[in-house]
């Protein structure tokens, strides 16, 4: 999910996965978790699989903007403990060795970095909100590589670095589980607990091949006309292309992952106000070829799912 962008039945989510934790948390609450944890399916051609947002800070410096055109590294080696708390200025970490608008968005280079590698992470948290509990649980992937299934590979692509996604379930005060919500891309999707696919009690969560956007069901998902900038919604229709869509499949399914409790503060990486990552490219054929196109996105607390999760989730289709 690159940014943020029905009823109190249904549960949030933008960013997820789901298997049998391996608890980092500790607290008499660890356990409703673990019991609702997402099982992640991964497309067989997934490159990532969700980490810890320590291995991606190492790997990055620390940058501050000068103007909106221009970044200064402030800190080459920073550590996930001592990222900034505070704006101004409007920071960023950039990944040192790897290039988002390289070909084919550099993907080689962040797989060697941060691939499907040891045991996934998920970052959850619980809150409690007009009578209703809701639990998210934040992935975070070192890359996003989003490529138009509907021309040979490398065509048309989008590349951000440092992927935030999010899965939420809502439950009733009593702990009964209503719905859930899956992030996709600027918004997301709801579905009732009834009709959630599952893995015993825990929901099934595809997730689609580069984007990492969470979807229901495996196949071909077309993506929501308001994620797609009008430009983007014109280049496609002058082309006589089909709109982009996301794929998923079945596939590895993610049952085990550290679970890592978080709050607003804690750890304090959680409060860094800056970008997860350099700018976000988007290629196709000339004469576009491959050119800037928004952010990489921020972090879990400053998404509107997370602070405000029942009003979010009503907002998804």
């Amino acid at each position: 999910m690159r940014r943020c962008r029905k009823s109190v039945l249904l549960v949030a989510a933008l960013a997820v996965l789901t298997f049998t934790a391996t608890a980092q948390a500790s607290g008499p609450q660890t356990g409703i978790l673990d019991r609702f944890l997402p099982v992640l399916v991964f497309h067989p051609g997934e490159e990532f699989r969700p980490g810890t947002v320590q291995a991606f800070v190492e790997d990055s410096s620390l940058e501050a903007a000068t103007s909106p055109t221009t970044w200064v590294v402030v800190d080459p080696a920073p550590s996930a403990g001592n990222l900034p708390t505070a704006s101004p200025p409007t920071w960023r970490l950039n990944q040192r060795d790897c290039f988002a608008g390289a070909p084919l968005g550099d993907l080689a280079c962040y797989v060697a970095g941060g691939g499907s590698r040891g045991e996934p992470t998920v970052y959850a948290r619980i809150v409690r909100e007009n009578n209703m509990i809701v639990l998210q649980y934040w992935l975070f992937y070192y890359d996003n590589l989003y490529r138009y299934p509907f021309l040979p590979p490398g065509a048309i692509w989008q590349s951000h670095e440092g992927d935030w996604e999010v899965v939420n379930i809502v439950l009733s005060k009593r702990r009964e589980p209503l719905a859930v919500g899956y992030s996709q891309h600027c918004s997301g999707e709801t579905r009732a607990w009834a009709g959630t696919p599952r893995v015993g009690a825990r929901p099934k969560v595809y997730v689609a091949l580069g984007s990492h956007a969470n979807y229901l069901s495996p196949g071909l998902h077309e993506l929501d006309r308001a994620c797609l900038p009008a430009q983007v919604i014109g280049f496609f229709l002058q082309a006589g292309l089909p709109l982009p869509a996301d794929v998923t499949a079945e596939g590895p399914a993610a049952l085990e992952a550290s679970v890592v409790r978080v709050t607003e503060k804690r750890p304090t990486w959680m409060r860094f106000p800056g970008f997860w990552g350099e700018l976000e490219y988007f290629n196709a054929p000339p004469p576009i070829g491959t050119v800037p196109f928004g952010t990489s996105p921020v972090g879990p607390a400053f998404h509107a799912v997370w602070q405000a999760p029942l009003a979010t989730l009503e907002s998804w289709r």
